[in-house]
């Protein structure tokens, strides 16, 4: 790799996890984890509440909500979805999803934990 390009290729990284180690601060009573994963092998039940949004709770308890921008046309309707993870996570931002038989392929969103009701 040329030096130019090592350098250009080391800042573009740099200002990126910038741009998502950066998040505004969560609403009141909700833990935000923006931009970060979830192990898919710890999901425990999916449930999709809109085209916009897809409630995952955890084996240990955890439940978070992911919220798609825009909304994933058909999600709903459809009622699942199918997705090809590379890895061992699902990271917000990064990880698409296709909504069956529509076959719509679709960008997941940032994930929000909710708070726990103990």
């Amino acid at each position: 790799m040329k030096p130019a390009f090592q350098i250009a290729a080391v800042t573009f990284a740099a200002a990126t996890c910038l741009v998502s180690c950066t998040s505004p601060a969560a609403p009141a009573g909700q833990a935000s984890i923006q931009n970060s994963c979830i192990n898919p092998t710890e999901i425990a039940k999916q449930t999709i509440l809109s085209d916009e949004e897809i409630r995952f709770e955890m084996r240990n308890g955890d439940v978070f909500i992911n919220r798609m921008s825009p909304a994933c046309h058909g999600l709903k309707f459809e009622g699942g979805f199918s997705w090809q993870v590379r890895g061992t996570l699902v990271c917000g931002r990064q990880q698409t999803i296709e909504v069956l038989r529509a076959g719509n392929v679709c960008l997941l969103g940032d994930f929000t934990r909710e708070p726990s009701k103990t």
